[in-house]
């Protein structure tokens, strides 16, 4: 048997989507469909993840045939199973944006003191009697 006939085999006896599947080995779900129709195939990493999850030896997911397994209904996923975030893409990607706000606010603030009014008058314009000042920028 092929690793595509073993994978689809394992999934429909746990009642699992192809989604499912994906989140908990870390993938998209368009991986899954790609290894199912073996256009491509998963790195190492993957497929001991995936041994894990269907309780079977990396032989046996890749030559052998566990097709003839029978369905194992106390492990299946349960329906109301969402999807969750195994590798923490989302916390990260809520660190990068605060990151990116701070680093935009610093740059804005820095860019404010550098062109401030005072910065850009000639010298002889900033030691000027009074009198002679700008009434509107009260420089």
């Amino acid at each position: 048997m092929s690793f595509r006939d073993n994978l689809q085999h394992l999934r429909a006896t746990r009642g699992m989507t192809q989604e499912q599947l994906a989140m908990m080995v870390g993938v998209s779900r368009q991986s899954v469909t790609k290894w199912e129709s073996e256009r491509a195939y998963p790195e190492m990493d993957k497929l001991l993840k995936i041994c894990q999850i269907f309780n079977c030896s990396l032989d046996e997911l890749v030559q052998g045939d566990l097709t003839t397994r029978e369905a194992e209904p106390d492990k299946n996923v349960p329906v109301d199973a969402g999807a969750s975030d195994s590798i923490g893409y989302e916390e990260r990607f809520r660190t990068r944006a605060w990151r990116m706000s701070i680093g935009v606010m610093c740059f804005v603030i820095g860019a404010g003191s550098v062109f401030s009014p005072r910065a850009c008058l000639p010298a002889s314009w900033r030691t000027a009697p009074s009198s002679s000042r700008c009434s509107s920028c009260s420089l």
